[in-house]
Formats: structure tokens, sequence, C-alpha cells
């Protein structure tokens, strides 16, 4: 991707127009509509509406077969940039043992966060944590990882 000013002006936007959501409860399936609520994909979708004026797809299977159709996939958590979609497949087990072997590429997409960089994500997952967070990318997430990259 690009690392023109423009690219990573419209990353900034994007993550401060998430950033107004901390806290905002989540619900699956959300109505796409209304900002009462999110989903995973649903709040990615409006970060990325409010931030760059660009309507992502309404889940986060579709939102990560986007992402490849664009050609901007990464396979490696070490590439992903901030701004980045992170998709994930569902969780298996705390260990990484839980994970080996998989064809990564065969699983299906559960999740979808927003990389801060710094090992952060922006991303919304259950009722009990609160809703729209920051949190840490650690290892449980990252045995889950399937692919990430760059929408603008």
């Amino acid at each position: 991707g690009s690392t023109a000013p423009s690219a990573s002006a419209s990353v900034e936007k994007v993550i401060s127009a998430g950033m107004k959501y901390l806290g905002t409860p989540y619900e699956f399936g959300s109505n796409r509509s209304s900002t009462k609520t999110f989903d995973c994909s649903a709040f990615v979708r409006r970060a990325f509406m409010d931030g760059a004026n660009i309507t992502l797809p309404s889940d986060s299977r579709k939102q990560g077969q986007y992402i490849k159709d664009k050609g901007t996939a990464v396979y490696n958590v070490n590439q992903l940039k901030r701004g980045d979609l992170v998709f994930f497949m569902s969780y298996r087990g705390s260990s990484a043992s839980a994970y080996a072997g998989l064809d990564k590429s065969k699983q299906r997409i559960t999740h979808v966060a927003i990389y801060l960089g710094d090992n952060k994500l922006l991303h919304t997952y259950s009722k009990q944590s609160g809703g729209v967070l920051v949190g840490t990318f650690g290892d449980s997430w990252k045995n889950r990882f399937v692919h990430g990259g760059s929408v603008l």
C-alpha cells in the first residue's frame, strides 16, 4: 500500500471516528443503520463510513474478502499497519497448539478489528467486555489471526 500522507491522514480520521464510540454496547447482529449498539463488523463499517466515507460490506467474512479483492491482504501480523483491518477465526482454546497445523486460509472469519499499531486493537466482541474498546493484541488473538490489510 501507499504511505502517502493522504492515506495516513485518512487512517487517523477512521481511528478517531472509531474512538468516538468507545463504550458503545455490543450486540450481535446489530442494526447496521444504528450507532446505539455494534457487533464487530458493524463497528468497523461505521468507523470507515464516518472517517473515510467508505462503505464496507456488512459482515466480517465479506470484509475479509474485500481486503483480498483489493490486493492488500497480509498474512503475517508483523506486516500489519496502523488502521488495517484484522480478521480472526473462531476461538479454539488459549494455547497455540490448538491452532497448529490449521490451514488459516480455509478457516471461517468470525471477527474483525482495527489495528492501531503498538500491539493494540480497536474492536468490540462481547457484552461482558464492555462494548467498543482498545485492547491488547495478545497471543490469544494472534493465534486466531487469519489475515489483515488496508482498506485505504
